[in-house]
């Protein structure tokens, strides 16, 4: 069926809300986070503007869903291919961030001593004779980072994907580096914290996330893929609503806590958001001076500093704190490696030639 755009009286009176391009699935869905509503003009934007944002996003076809959140206020959003306001979306590697929330609440409850803490001792069954020495210096510290110093995804994933124990097959990757040289980005690193939350908190990641995190933040995980022991995907295949998704981007731009909670320790924000990597003069499309923190992405979007969460295929979460605004983002992630990093540069074209000149001067 021809998608189309549905722009109801709430475009004009409430600010482009429920807005759909093609009708949405009919099965049960549980509520979201619902945000304070008001008018893009009422934020300092441009709603046609976003109209036409959001028209170009329903062309592209891959894009699922937008959430826009300026000074709080929910001032737009749009769905496409059968996706709806409720239901969840894979957000892929924009898990990562999350779990890197989870890491600063790990060390606020004492469940990790210090991110120097080494990643071998929490995974004894898994030594073996030749193992390389320099693996026992693999930090905490360094899979937040993606330095342990194991090769990049790409040429990897799908082997221990595939693999039946993925801790141990990423154990036994050899090393292309000593810990801690070089950044080369592997969601397995991240995969491996996760573990090790598991086993210092004494309860599942998904356990630990819901009680001092989700639960707290008024948001839930709707499904979250395990690994064939039963550990909960570390950096990949949450499942959230784009509203979810912005309500999470919003504890981080209002440094940790919300609704008078503290919920992430503030220092932890600001450390996990330091630009860790120093790179100089990086473009990746219209994300320019781009860096890596604790799972975190920062650089700029037509000169506006931007903190983003980058999941595989068009999955964002950006945060532009001088302008006080959100934005999430779904979009198809079945796609393969080329096809994603063009949807990605896709989306970062939106938000660069659609959606922020839709700020008013």
């Amino acid at each position: 069926m021809k998608s189309f755009i549905i722009f109801s009286c709430y475009f004009f009176w409430v600010a482009l809300l429920f807005v759909h391009c093609r009708k949405g699935p009919t099965s049960p869905e549980l509520d979201s986070y619902m945000w304070n509503v008001s008018k893009p003009e009422e934020q300092g934007m441009d709603s046609g503007m976003i109209h036409a944002a959001f028209a170009e996003a329903e062309n592209r076809g891959f894009v699922d869903g937008i959430v826009i959140i300026k000074n709080g206020c929910l001032i737009a959003e749009t769905y496409c291919n059968g996706f709806t306001q409720n239901t969840a979306h894979n957000v892929m590697s924009v898990s990562k961030s999350f779990l890197s929330a989870l890491t600063g609440i790990a060390l606020r409850e004492r469940c990790l001593d210090s991110l120097n803490q080494k990643m071998i001792p929490f995974f004894p069954e898994y030594v073996y004779p030749s193992m390389d020495p320099r693996k026992y210096a693999i930090t905490i510290r360094h899979l937040l980072m993606m330095r342990a110093g194991i090769d990049q995804e790409q040429n990897n994933y799908f082997q221990i994907y595939n693999s039946p124990n993925w801790i141990k097959a990423t154990i036994e990757l050899p090393l292309l580096h000593d810990p801690g040289a070089r950044m080369l980005y592997n969601t397995f690193q991240t995969h491996l914290l996760s573990a090790i939350l598991t086993k210092a908190g004494r309860m599942s990641t998904l356990e630990f996330a819901r009680r001092f995190l989700f639960d707290p933040l008024g948001i839930s995980v709707r499904r979250w893929e395990q690994d064939p022991q039963g550990y909960y995907f570390g950096g990949n295949s949450m499942h959230f609503t784009p509203r979810d998704m912005a309500r999470f981007g919003f504890l981080y731009l209002r440094n940790g806590a919300v609704d008078g909670r503290r919920i992430i320790p503030e220092e932890w924000v600001k450390e996990s958001l330091s630009e860790f990597t120093g790179y100089k003069n990086l473009v990746w499309g219209d994300l320019k001076n781009y860096n890596y923190g604790y799972l975190w992405w920062m650089g700029e979007i037509n000169g506006y500093k931007a903190t983003l969460a980058i999941g595989h295929g068009g999955q964002f979460i950006i945060l532009f704190p001088q302008l006080d605004m959100i934005l999430a983002t779904t979009s198809n992630n079945n796609v393969d490696w080329d096809t994603a990093d063009l949807q990605e540069r896709s989306v970062l074209d939106l938000v660069a030639r659609f959606i922020l000149p839709a700020l008013k001067k």
